[in-house]
């Protein structure tokens, strides 16, 4: 938290920007769909790839808080987030060594509140919760083989910023956080990722 208040801090002065610019909230508007795709840091420090999603919300509710400098402000949104992560590496047990393989498939509803300080920035936090489906496999130097899957629960907050060049189009940054994960590291969340966004 301390982190993303200190970039926002940082960021806004060079925004070239101000606070009377903002009249309303304009991008998190009820029934609005926001699609976005987000390439991110792997939970698990083997990781051969980073983490890639697709997280799509739809505006529920907005302008329900009324301020002087912020105008009609304030907006909640309720989606879906879908991810894949994949890792790999090469161990010996008893003399024998294998290849071990573990790929993630990360499922959540997010619910997230958004709130507009400057124009074109959007600021959201909320909650998220699910399952992470896991699966694993060891290929032994002997040409044996074997392989199960489990399942995982998801349940933590985001906390994140969209930045629009249009009405339409945008960049965000985002970071998340898996408080039950109990998967390779703790986390079945990628800690913070970047990607693009679209409004419809």
């Amino acid at each position: 938290m301390k982190k993303v208040l200190f970039l926002l801090l940082a960021v806004l002065p060079f925004m070239g920007v101000s606070a009377s610019n903002v009249s309303k909230i304009e991008y998190a508007n009820a029934g609005d769909f926001s699609l976005g795709i987000m390439i991110g840091v792997p939970p698990h420090s083997h990781a051969n790839m980073p983490s890639l999603s697709v997280d799509g919300m739809w505006g529920l509710a907005d302008g329900f808080i009324h301020t002087k400098t912020f105008g009609d402000n304030g907006a909640i949104d309720l989606g879906a987030y879908i991810g894949y992560c994949h890792w790999g590496d090469s161990y010996t047990t008893l003399g024998l060594e294998y290849d071990h393989t573990y790929w993630e498939l990360p499922l959540a509803v997010r619910c997230g509140f958004h709130f507009e300080f400057v124009q074109h920035l959007d600021v959201y936090a909320g909650f998220q919760g699910g399952v992470a489906i896991c699966h694993w496999r060891n290929e032994y130097a002997n040409g044996q083989s074997e392989s199960d899957g489990n399942s995982d629960g998801i349940f933590g907050n985001y906390l994140g910023a969209k930045w629009h060049f249009t009405d339409s189009f945008g960049v965000k940054a985002e970071f998340s956080s898996d408080w039950i994960g109990k998967g390779e590291e703790h986390n079945n969340m990628p800690p913070f990722a970047v990607g693009v966004t679209f409004n419809f």
